[in-house]
């Protein structure tokens, strides 16, 4: 398959978008209030799960989905999100948007690997 580059113009197109886009993307900080943190930690977990998925498919055509639910497992991160959203302080508010935001890009590119199943 050989690498993807961010210049270039390939069959992936919107799947090479996603994937440059997460990786360029800052990663969120982190919150002294420990439940908000608590949901760092597991965002920090997804990150992980969705690098070591994609890395290898980009940088050597290693095709193999996670071994979890990715996409299921963002989602339920953004509901715990914005169920500690509505209580939370107007810092902590700036840091939830953020992550249901970063877990939200996760997911596209997850999404955008995905749909490069080989056929």
């Amino acid at each position: 398959m050989g690498r993807l580059f961010r210049s270039g113009i390939d069959s992936q197109g919107s799947f090479t978008h996603a994937y440059w886009t997460w990786r360029e993307q800052s990663f969120p900080l982190g919150s002294p209030t420990d439940a908000v943190d608590e949901l760092h930690a597991d965002l920090v977990l997804a990150d992980a799960w969705v690098a070591e998925t994609l890395i290898p498919f980009v940088e050597d055509g290693v095709y193999e989905p996670a071994k979890v639910d990715v996409s299921g497992e963002l989602q339920a991160l953004r509901d715990r999100a914005r169920a500690l959203r509505d209580s939370s302080s107007k810092s902590d508010k700036g840091l939830l948007n953020a992550y249901i935001e970063y877990s939200r890009l996760l997911e596209v590119a997850y999404e955008g690997f995905l749909a490069q199943a080989p056929r």
